[in-house]
């Protein structure tokens, strides 16, 4: 699947700006970056920019990866409208990402590595510790289960694939807990919790 033909390139081409608020809870992750020193942030899958405009505000210098062209154009723009500036880069997170290593000192990623099958997913974790600093600070948000009233396919254990709905044909992996910490068995984890119902679960780690 390229950029152009990615449920999520026909989605910013059809809505535009999506998500202008950050995530719920999106102060305590600034402070878990703060607190830790970190002030170059990449935004994994920052769409049409809401987190990287918002950690500018914070007065972090803010980084962008996404697939989608058209969300880049967008969050580029927005970055403009408020005065600030950011580097954005077209990628994949299933593919390995295009930064040097120990680049950044945290990374942010809402709701986006598990759309894929496991082997993926686990190169998308390894490759956030890679580009982070020692000490650098992940934040990372996956799916804790299925939307309801959507049919699925199962692709392999634990990774499904929407019949229908705006994310139709792309693998999402569902995460447990437990999965999720055994994931991130090479960082310090230092927080996993459940969020939105059990919807979606979250970690905070550090590389070591």
């Amino acid at each position: 699947m390229n950029s152009t033909s990615h449920p999520w390139e026909e989605i910013y081409r059809r809505e535009g700006r999506v998500f202008p608020e950050p995530f719920p809870r999106f102060g305590e992750v600034v402070e878990a970056f703060r607190v830790n020193g970190c002030s170059v942030i990449l935004d994994l899958g920052c769409g049409s920019g809401r987190h990287v405009v918002h950690l500018a505000k914070q007065g972090f210098q803010s980084l962008g990866l996404d697939i989608s062209p058209t969300a880049l154009h967008l969050a580029q723009a927005w970055m403009r409208e408020e005065g600030y500036q950011a580097c954005f880069t077209l990628g994949d997170t299933r593919q390995p990402l295009p930064f040097r290593d120990g680049s950044v000192e945290g990374v942010l990623s809402t709701q986006v590595i598990h759309h894929a099958r496991i082997p993926a997913v686990r190169l998308a974790i390894r490759e956030i510790r890679r580009v982070l600093v020692p000490g650098g600070l992940a934040f990372v948000t996956v799916a804790g289960r299925k939307d309801a009233g959507l049919d699925f396919e199962e692709l392999e254990p634990g990774t499904f694939v929407p019949m229908s709905g705006p994310e139709a044909g792309l693998a999402h992996h569902i995460f447990s807990v437990a999965e999720l910490r055994s994931e991130f068995v090479d960082y310090q984890v230092l927080d996993i919790s459940v969020r939105a119902e059990g919807a979606v679960l979250a970690v905070l780690a550090r590389k070591p």
